[in-house]
């Protein structure tokens, strides 16, 4: 038996894929959201609704991660500056993976092919590096009032 997959024919094997990976798509997003709207309601802005950071309790010095739930509050509340100003690099990542996310499903749900995406070894050595650059450089005590949260 055969079955129309995606534009393409599959076996039954083929559906039960197709199934499986957008249940699994499903579920990703399903808590991505639920995710979100936690850092949403709460406010991470006051201490005791979210775990501190264990790396600056250990070290003294910000992760590069740090002030990154505040700027996804702030994202959510439309305070983008605030947002800026927490954690650029969160703000400067999350935006763009949230719209091209949204275009993702927009673009299924309407039924159009979506093209496939893949990062060049170039980006995927550089995205480490300038998050090894932030990193050192929000813990530079000349920069430290710019870019710490």
């Amino acid at each position: 038996m055969t079955a129309a997959v995606g534009g393409r024919l599959g076996t039954d094997s083929g559906v039960r894929a197709f199934a499986r990976d957008s249940v699994a798509r499903v579920g990703v997003t399903a808590a991505l959201a639920a995710g979100t709207a936690w850092v949403g309601i709460g406010d991470p802005h006051q201490g005791g609704y979210f775990p501190r950071c264990i790396y600056l309790q250990a070290t003294g010095h910000w992760c590069p991660g740090c002030g990154g739930l505040r700027a996804v509050h702030d994202l959510l509340h439309g305070d983008i500056g605030g947002a800026l100003s927490m954690n650029a690099v969160v703000v400067l990542v999350i935006l763009p993976l949230g719209i091209a996310g949204l275009a993702w499903w927009w673009m299924k749900g309407l039924g159009f092919k979506v093209p496939s995406f893949r990062i060049s070894t170039r980006l995927a050595w550089a995205l480490p590096a300038l998050l090894f650059a932030f990193w050192i450089l929000r813990n530079i005590p000349a920069l430290e009032p710019y870019l710490a949260p």
